[in-house]
């Protein structure tokens, strides 16, 4: 186990530690790149029941560390964690919903992870650079005869401005020039995603929803295909008792859904709360009228608890 020398991050392994059944145990590579990026960290599950913290680049161990850390508390304080169940037929389809809809809400799941990070001074100008080097490394800049990176820049962009909190006038400026048609994009969801930030799972997940509302409007405004991250993408609920105390029919509503179930293969049948997102998925196969009618007359707890289905208890 590798010592870890801030104290606050110390403190904060401690506390993620006390969220988690097995012990966490933590090994940093010697890598130095001079660059960070949020894929510099990874969890293991270990043969031996410890899940292990890879820091895969040394270059800023206590930013890494920490960010990783974060997100392993806010796993462990039931913050929503996407979930995947249904498959459109069409695999690259497929693949492209889960990397927009994993970017969108990494972006949203950042902004407790920063404001963390800002509170303990880990967010330098040296931390600044790094970041600014490993995102111009990752992110090309635009040509001007345009190519298939638009949707990638835009999700990049927009992480970035999450981490940076948006940027410097000079940043902004520097964005603006190298990426002329992602920047204009990212900003305006990053001012949407910043109007309410995200402090609590409740408000994680409205704004996670509100983004992925507004990535698909641009998505439609700039005439490309839309991408379902509504049905297809579950988010798990974030209720209050007194919902969990109503009948279904009064929260959610059964969509028999276009797309088919991972492990049964039939149709998928999803709930829609009224915002619109999948918040869970029913593993059904040609149920009857009366079954529906029966479901949607139990507590939507006992319908949560009979599927053994994720759901947070909004405080």
């Amino acid at each position: 186990m590798t010592t870890i020398e801030n104290p606050d991050i110390q403190q904060l392994f401690e506390a993620v530690q006390a969220g988690y059944t097995m012990p966490i145990t933590l090994e940093i590579a010697d890598t130095v790149s001079g660059q960070l990026s949020h894929d510099q960290s990874q969890e293991t599950l270990q043969p031996d029941g410890s899940l292990r913290v890879t820091i895969s680049d040394a270059t800023n161990v206590d930013y890494t560390l920490s960010h990783e850390l974060m997100h392993m508390w806010l796993t462990s304080h039931d913050y929503p964690q996407l979930q995947y169940h249904l498959l459109t037929g069409d695999p690259a389809q497929d693949c492209q919903l889960y990397a927009v809809s994993s970017a969108l809400y990494g972006a949203a799941l950042h902004v407790p992870v920063v404001a963390w990070q800002q509170a303990h001074r880990l967010l330098n100008g040296q931390v600044i650079a790094q970041l600014e080097a490993g995102f111009a490394a990752n992110v090309p800049a635009e040509v001007p005869a345009g190519d298939q990176l638009l949707v990638f820049r835009v999700v990049s962009l927009l992480d970035l401005l999450v981490t940076l909190s948006g940027g410097s006038g000079a940043q902004q400026a520097g964005w603006a020039k190298t990426y002329p048609a992602a920047y204009p994009v990212a900003k305006r969801l990053y001012d949407g995603l910043m109007t309410k930030p995200p402090d609590s799972p409740f408000s994680l997940r409205r704004a996670a929803v509100n983004l992925f509302g507004a990535f698909s409007q641009w998505l439609a405004a700039a005439g490309y295909a839309p991408l379902p991250l509504d049905e297809f993408v579950t988010v798990p609920p974030v209720l209050s008792q007194r919902q969990l105390r109503l009948q279904l029919n009064q929260v959610f509503e059964l969509k028999h859904s276009d797309y088919r179930d991972v492990d049964s293969k039939a149709q998928g049948y999803v709930a829609l709360g009224a915002d619109g997102q999948n918040a869970f998925t029913l593993p059904l196969t040609n149920p009857s009228a009366p079954f529906f009618q029966h479901l949607y007359t139990q507590s939507v707890q006992a319908v949560l608890t009979q599927y053994h289905l994720d759901y947070t208890v909004r405080e």
